[in-house]
């Protein structure tokens, strides 16, 4: 009886204890940066939500933000030598207004071109989806496997939809130019004060600090837009030039297409090259040529993309190999081709931003490619 209660007096004392200690540990938890934490991820969270919402506005916001650190530089100099502000936008708009619309020329062409085809092409993966069951279908019986069904999987009509709504995207895109230059005019006509707002809103050296960032900034995004863009248009003209000595369909588009996907990196070479293999291999049914054209433009694209290109640009925005992946993956989800062609220079920007502040230079330091800072861990020397 006593041996019983002495356990009981044990038990009830060691959970007191228990008690005892997740009450202190719970004292001792620092409430502030939990709720900072979890303000941090509804602003978070908040924000995705809006960025995905408000995708038709906030796309050509962005994109005329990108046109006009590209035109800054030229604006800039016309006005030195006195040209009105009134010239100076007239000529961007005519520059930037003519890239726009032979961009939606190929892109009208290309798509009244697929609709006019698609028929065909419908045929033809059809014929392609029945020899590919043909040929693998004995093998998987032999194994005992249970036998594909690749045209529930890949059927005609999916694709054709597929490919129509892709190309309508970007059609749909192009719609809203009209709100792209609109957006790069006001930007324009507000970069010349921006300075002095910016004094004005930060009287101390913070305004100081806040324009160096800007410049920066501005100076590593254009020139990697630059060298991106011409790069890109090499690609483009290559693989066009290439397309049309093969007879291959939407050639035009396709170079197009190139030019535009060699943007988002290391996979959009390779559809870049896939895109016209599958294609022509719908078209002539082939084999030898599709992979005499497959090879050739997988030779071009490698010597640009990864010999010539890396030595001119460089790692001009340092970012790690996994904020690139990350960042194609969620801007693309959120925007998508639009988002992958510019997740690099958007994460570029982030980057910068977020090591401009004392308390998020560690995540730009380990958004980084290259190496970090060197820290003296020696403890400073006894006066």
């Amino acid at each position: 009886m006593f041996d019983s209660g002495r356990q009981n007096y044990h038990g009830s004392a060691t959970a007191q204890r228990g008690v005892s200690y997740i009450v202190g540990m719970v004292q001792h938890i620092p409430w502030s940066r939990v709720t900072g934490f979890s303000a941090a991820l509804l602003a978070l969270i908040a924000t995705g939500i809006v960025l995905k919402n408000l995708s038709g506005i906030l796309i050509p916001f962005v994109l005329a933000g990108f046109f006009s650190i590209l035109f800054k530089p030229f604006v800039q100099t016309l006005r030195s030598k006195g040209v009105p502000m009134v010239i100076c936008l007239l000529l961007v708009l005519l520059i930037s207004g003519t890239a726009l619309w032979v961009v939606y020329v190929i892109v009208a062409a290309g798509i009244e071109a697929f609709q006019q085809r698609s028929l065909y092409y419908s045929q033809q993966l059809q014929s392609v989806i029945a020899s590919l069951n043909e040929a693998i279908s004995p093998m998987l019986r032999r194994a005992k496997i249970k036998t594909i069904t690749w045209g529930d999987i890949v059927s005609a009509e999916r694709v054709t939809s597929f490919a129509t709504s892709q190309l309508t995207a970007m059609f749909t895109v192009l719609s809203d130019g009209f709100m792209v230059l609109l957006y790069l005019v006001f930007m324009l006509l507000g970069h010349e004060a921006f300075p002095a707002k910016v004094r004005a809103a930060f009287p101390d050296e913070r305004g100081t600090m806040v324009l160096a960032l800007f410049r920066t900034l501005n100076t590593k995004v254009r020139k990697y837009l630059i060298v991106k863009t011409g790069f890109n248009l090499l690609n483009g003209f290559i693989t066009w030039i290439i397309l049309e000595m093969f007879g291959v369909d939407f050639a035009p588009l396709i170079g197009l297409l190139a030019f535009i996907f060699h943007y988002i990196p290391n996979i959009g070479s390779i559809i870049s090259t896939l895109i016209p293999s599958l294609l022509f291999l719908l078209q002539t049914r082939d084999i030898a040529q599709v992979a005499l054209l497959t090879a050739i433009l997988t030779v071009a694209h490698n010597i640009i993309g990864n010999t010539i290109e890396p030595k001119v640009m460089g790692d001009r925005l340092d970012l790690s190999p996994v904020v690139v992946l990350f960042s194609l993956i969620f801007w693309g989800w959120m925007w998508g081709i639009v988002g992958m062609v510019l997740s690099i220079p958007i994460m570029a920007v982030t980057k910068a931003l977020l090591g401009s502040v004392d308390s998020t230079r560690p995540l730009a330091i380990l958004m980084g490619a290259g190496e970090p800072p060197a820290v003296d861990l020696q403890e400073p020397a006894a006066s």
